[in-house]
């Protein structure tokens, strides 16, 4: 484990990767898609132009953005608590248990519904990692 302080550069990293990563042109089209496919079936796709960080240093540097946010989610994750007994690592044992029976049923079902559906790993991670922190987060504010 982690000292406490990672906690911090962990949710640095993952805000800094977050925003940047949002902002690229990939995630912007697929936001415009989702949103306009909703309200019209004749929507065509606007042509965007990058911006922020892509546009300086090209698109294939957002997959690192991609990786800063995994990463600043595990060092949140590693990190202890300010206050680190046993009833904290039962806590994180439970969530993690828990969390892995979720995505495994949810990649199951989704795999039984929508067979054509492509997720890059590191979107499933994101999603896990972020289910964990809500499931430990509830854990410890209910017991």
């Amino acid at each position: 484990m982690l000292p406490n302080k990672f906690k911090k550069l962990g949710f640095f990293l993952f805000f800094l990767g977050f925003i940047v990563s949002s902002t690229s042109i990939s995630a912007r089209k697929s936001f415009y898609d989702g949103y306009n496919s909703a309200k019209a079936s004749n929507y065509i796709s606007p042509a965007l132009e990058p911006i922020f960080i892509e546009k300086y240093f090209g698109e294939n540097i957002m997959h690192l953005f991609d990786v800063l946010i995994v990463l600043g989610l595990l060092l949140y994750m590693l990190s202890k608590e300010k206050i680190e007994d046993d009833y904290i690592n039962a806590l994180r044992l439970e969530s993690f248990q828990l969390t892995s029976l979720l995505a495994l049923a949810s990649s199951i079902i989704l795999y039984i519904f929508s067979k054509d559906l492509k997720l890059g790993l590191d979107i499933f991670i994101t999603i896990f990692l972020v289910i964990y922190f809500i499931t430990f987060a509830i854990k410890k504010r209910l017991y």
